[in-house]
Order: C-alpha cells, then sequence, then structure tokens
C-alpha cells in the first residue's frame, strides 16, 4: 500500500476501532484490498477510490452501539443513515491531515456517502466501492469474522451473501463468486 495510503489508515485506525457492529479493521482491510482488485480490470482513480475505501465505515464510530448491536430492523436501519451522516467531518479530518486538498475530499465525500441507500448509481466511482464494500464479505477473513459477530454457520452466511450481495460490474460479481465458491469448499470439508 502506498505510503499516503498507509497514512491515512492509520489516522482511521481509532475510529474504525470504535464501531461496535463488526470488525470494522478487518471489514477496511477486505474493501480496500477488493477495491485494488476491481481496480486492476476496471477503470477508477486510486487516489480518490482507496481512501473511499479505507474510510467508508468511520462514521460507525459515531453511532450509538445499541443501533449497531439492534434486534430492531428499524434500530439497525437508523445506525445505518447515522454511520453515513456522520461520516464526513470524520473523513475531511483525516484527509486533511493527510494532506488532501478540499475537491478531493470532497469527491471523497461524495462517494462515501452514496455507498448505502442510493440505487442506479452511475458514477462509476461510487459503483466501485459499492462493490468493493459487497465483495469484502466473501474474503476468509471477513466471512469467518462476520459469522463470530453475527453467530451465523458458515451454510447461512454463505446463503446470505450468495443471495444479499449484488454488484454493478462484472469483475466484482466473477470475483465474488469465486471467493464464495472456495468458502463453500472450506466449511463442507469441515
Amino acid at each position: 500500500m502506498k505510503e499516503k495510503f498507509e497514512k491515512i489508515l492509520e489516522l482511521a485506525l481509532p475510529y474504525l476501532k470504535q464501531g461496535a457492529k463488526k470488525d470494522f479493521v478487518i471489514h477496511t482491510q477486505g474493501v480496500v484490498k477488493a477495491m485494488e482488485l476491481l481496480l486492476e480490470k476496471e477503470q477508477g482513480n486510486e487516489d480518490i477510490l482507496i481512501p473511499a475505501a479505507i474510510l467508508h465505515d468511520v462514521g460507525w464510530a459515531d453511532v450509538p452501539v445499541n443501533l449497531q448491536k439492534s434486534d430492531q430492523r428499524e434500530e439497525r436501519l437508523e445506525g445505518m443513515k447515522l454511520h453515513i451522516e456522520c461520516a464526513p467531518p470524520i473523513v475531511e479530518k483525516v484527509l486533511l491531515e493527510a494532506g488532501y486538498n478540499e475537491s478531493d475530499i470532497k469527491r471523497i465525500i461524495g462517494i462515501i456517502v452514496a455507498h448505502k441507500f442510493q440505487e442506479n448509481l452511475i458514477d462509476a466511482g461510487k459503483q466501485l466501492l459499492v462493490d468493493a464494500d459487497a465483495l469484502s464479505d466473501a474474503f476468509s477473513e471477513q466471512f469467518y469474522s462476520d459469522l463470530k459477530h453475527y453467530g451465523n454457520t458458515p451454510e447461512e452466511g454463505y446463503n446470505y451473501r450468495k443471495k444479499s450481495n449484488q454488484f454493478y460490474t462484472k469483475t466484482g460479481q466473477e470475483i465474488f463468486d469465486k471467493e464464495m465458491e472456495n468458502r463453500k469448499k472450506e466449511f463442507e470439508v469441515q
């Protein structure tokens, strides 16, 4: 990872560690990995998209734990909305400290706030963040971490992800399908 991206991650870690819904450090590492894989085949500006991948969930730091861990759909939805609303000031603070200019910060924030609750995105950068976020769920470390946090069996996690994770790019879908088949082989062997 480039030095400037490492600086952004270093600055983001305290916020990511405050999230209680799941392990956001593992998740963020997966989203960055997914973004790097997507950018190997898809067009996108890594100087904008890698920071967006690193910072997309920092807003969870300001979401009350009771909303993050709630069994109530309405409260979980409120938490999800709050994590988007709380992200921009944190993102701006981190990126200013990392030396980003106002124009790039605005672009990155625009991508981050679009990664939930928006459908039919036309902007390729926003599509790539949505795909990277969904793709990360298939990687081994996050898949098993999520099972532990949500109390699911591997089969339940597999079925849920196969049903709910959708992609804008063919690249994202192909990598996801391959990774999910690897997860299935792992738990079928056990």
